[in-house]
């Protein structure tokens, strides 16, 4: 059996010349290492460092870490599972309503309001997924993007709790260590760990074997079964983590907006997650944060020149497909990969 390459050893020479040297160094994979915790380091710099430009910008970045930690909830689902699902909004609206309707209503702290939301989100999920994984394919999307259009008609009809059409406002933003949330750059400051925190759990998820069972389910649900594994209760567990997660970007756009309306629980929200998902890639964890950024961005910049701005992201999103169907993230990781 060969000696797997992983120190500076030789190769067996090769007939009638001198030894071949193909391995790296003994401190490349430190190196490695190194590179990628400074990485991960100047990513939380620049995290830390956007308040310095401005509330605008804060604003819309906070924006994007919401959208972003949506999309990254879906790509669990999408990306790691396989699951298709159309109606991702009912968690995230679920838990933002959650938190509007505890703080106007009952005036309890939005602190709290999110909590309710992130336990409420994962009960949803745990309900319709108990419903939703005994089929698959269109089905499945079916059904759970009626789930998702059954609470938005509930909200619009509830209107003296949800406030119907109109949405609920006047939900008072708390404090964090004496700061007001009303201070833009708290604000962001609390969004943005709840992204990091999001984005750090998702890595340690898929790489733990209840993420490798994840991956799959994906590759072969048939062969999965043959080996013993459940695969309906798998299929819920991600499921449901994958709404509380929702549930967590959901609270936190209470919190941002103090204003909740029936828009957030629409098809059309879980529509555009799968495309951030796509845009950014598959699968990549970050990559879904990624597509969120780049489609609020067309969204806010090109709907400020033109009214057709849905046409040129339409248009983005389908030069993706078709040329880079792995997503923005995924070709970039895939050229990374070749050219080091």
């Amino acid at each position: 059996m060969a000696t797997p390459v992983d120190s500076p050893r030789q190769a067996a020479p090769a007939a009638g010349g001198e030894p071949r040297n193909f391995a790296l160094p003994a401190a490349a994979p430190a190196l490695f290492s190194g590179r990628r915790a400074l990485a991960w380091l100047g990513f939380l710099v620049v995290l830390a460092a956007v308040p310095l430009s401005g509330d605008y910008a804060t604003g819309l970045v906070g924006e994007i870490l919401v959208f972003a930690i949506f999309a990254m909830s879906l790509d669990l689902l999408i990306g790691y599972t396989g699951l298709l699902s159309f109606g991702h909004a009912a968690f995230f609206g679920a838990s933002a309503y959650t938190v509007a309707i505890l703080g106007v209503h009952l005036g309890l702290s939005a602190w709290v309001g999110l909590g309710f939301g992130i336990v409420v989100s994962a009960v949803l999920a745990a309900v319709i997924g108990f419903f939703s994984i005994r089929v698959t394919g269109i089905p499945f999307l079916m059904l759970t993007m009626a789930f998702a259009q059954l609470l938005m008609s509930v909200s619009i009809t509830w209107r003296s709790v949800t406030g119907g059409t109109d949405g609920l406002s006047g939900l008072r933003r708390p404090s964090l260590f004496g700061l007001s949330l009303d201070e833009r750059a708290v604000q962001y400051y609390v969004i943005a760990a709840g992204f990091v925190f999001v984005l750090w759990f998702l890595r340690r998820l898929i790489a733990s074997p209840l993420g490798s069972i994840f991956i799959g389910i994906r590759e072969n649900e048939q062969r999965m079964r043959a080996a013993g594994y459940p695969v309906e209760r798998f299929k819920l567990v991600a499921f449901v983590i994958g709404g509380t997660l929702a549930g967590i970007g959901g609270g936190l756009y209470a919190l941002q907006n103090a204003y909740v309306s029936s828009d957030i629980l629409h098809w059309s929200l879980s529509g555009d997650a799968i495309i951030m998902v796509i845009l950014g890639g598959t699968g990549t964890i970050i990559g879904p944060a990624i597509g969120a950024g780049i489609f609020l961005m067309l969204k806010h910049v090109v709907s400020s020149l033109t009214d057709y701005w849905a046409l040129c992201v339409g248009a983005i999103f389908i030069s993706c497909v078709m040329f880079l169907p792995q997503g923005l993230w995924g070709w970039a990781r895939t050229w990374w990969t070749k050219r080091r």
